[in-house]
């Protein structure tokens, strides 16, 4: 079958290289789109995100907030109080906080400062978003973290033991991470007590409380007592808290709408540019489909025929993309855009694929049900 599929496909070059080149653009913008689209969700949930997964399975904020990245100050006491409640293992006061940076060079930037308890520094950065130093530099006097992808941000070269000015005050990088990302603006973690020293906060407010709960069984009793005892504060389990801000930043921003109707567009067009082609082909060698009716092919076996053709197409298309698609996520990291090819994400993709091509192929196969043996002698 596909032997003789590939024959029909090699019989029509031109548009089968049409056929071809519809797939992989479509295939291409198609993994392009959401792989950005995916990599700035991941952006926008990066204050939770980032966060110290061994610590952080609840996030408290202000009742009012769906959103990681506008965390208002509330009460400090209030770290206390949960921590008493049962299914609760322990309990982390975040600051979180808009700064100012000023490099050896004289250049300002804006930066967010996070700051959590050593040793545990729930809030983050996570052992696996280190690139260089150790988590415990992060204990030394006047040290935060900045991350390697931050560079055009920051229009300077921030590495390892580099000095600067938070707000004024003397610093230094002491951990350098990669891909621990805000979307608004760099993230700088560090400790509680020097994230209040560098931002001017109060000792008496935090931005924010993550809540460990060792028993996944726990979590949801745990979201609801808080939210019981706490009337002015909201507990999220750390997935809802990170959906939800993507969800308002993308709203708000229109960007979610943007994503999706490009790529449904990409789908679209790809749908009826290759069925169109498709059916051309089909309506070229309709003898040769009529020869086959003649010496005895089935209507299932014309069927599977231009089915089998699709397939191919299909599989060749997908390949053809992934390479683009592969040099483009290296072409992007040193610009620090980071898009993940993961296995279901390509998966995802190679079911669009099969989708696109085969289901076009509606169009040739509804033709050849009308094709007649006898066609080939007219």
């Amino acid at each position: 079958m596909l032997k003789t599929a590939y024959k029909f496909i090699r019989f029509e070059k031109s548009k089968s290289l049409g056929i071809l080149t519809a797939i992989v653009i479509s295939i291409y913008l198609i993994g392009l789109e959401l792989g950005i689209f995916f990599y700035l969700s991941g952006l926008i949930g990066g204050i939770v995100n980032n966060a110290n997964p061994k610590y952080s399975q609840v996030f408290v904020v202000e009742k009012q907030t769906n959103n990681a990245n506008q965390l208002s100050p509330f009460d400090v006491r209030w770290t206390n109080q949960i921590r008493s409640i049962d299914g609760v293992t322990n309990t982390h006061g975040i600051v979180v906080a808009n700064v100012s940076v000023k490099f050896p060079n004289g250049d300002n930037s804006p930066a967010i400062i996070i700051g959590s308890d050593y040793p545990q520094l729930a809030a983050g950065p996570s052992a696996s978003l280190i690139k260089t130093g150790m988590i415990n530099d992060l204990a030394l006097p006047g040290t935060v973290s900045a991350d390697f992808y931050d560079n055009k941000a920051f229009g300077y070269g921030v590495e390892s033991g580099m000095r600067f000015e938070i707000n004024g005050k003397a610093a230094q990088v002491s951990v350098t991470t990669k891909n621990a990302k805000g979307f608004s603006s760099p993230l700088l973690y560090t400790t509680t007590s020097k994230a209040r020293y560098f931002s001017g906060m109060s000792n008496f407010s935090v931005n924010g409380i993550i809540v460990t709960v060792k028993d996944p069984n726990k979590i949801n009793k745990v979201v609801a007592q808080i939210n019981h005892i706490a009337p002015d504060l909201r507990a999220w389990r750390s997935e809802d808290l990170s959906n939800a801000t993507v969800i308002n930043v993308m709203t708000a921003n229109n960007m979610g709408m943007s994503f999706g109707t490009l790529v449904i567009f990409a789908i679209i067009s790809g749908f009826f540019i290759i069925g169109l082609t498709m059916y051309s082909a089909t309506y070229d060698r309709i003898k040769d489909y009529g020869t086959l009716k003649a010496i005895g092919a089935s209507e299932r076996y014309i069927v599977l025929l231009v089915v089998a053709q699709s397939f191919l197409y299909a599989v060749t298309g997908f390949l053809i993309s992934l390479i683009l698609l592969i040099g483009t996520k290296l072409g992007m990291e040193k610009a620090g855009l980071i898009i993940s090819l993961s296995p279901p994400f390509l998966l995802f993709l190679f079911s669009v694929t099969l989708l696109i091509a085969v289901g076009s192929s509606f169009f040739s196969i509804s033709k050849l049900k009308k094709v007649e043996p006898s066609s080939v002698f007219r």
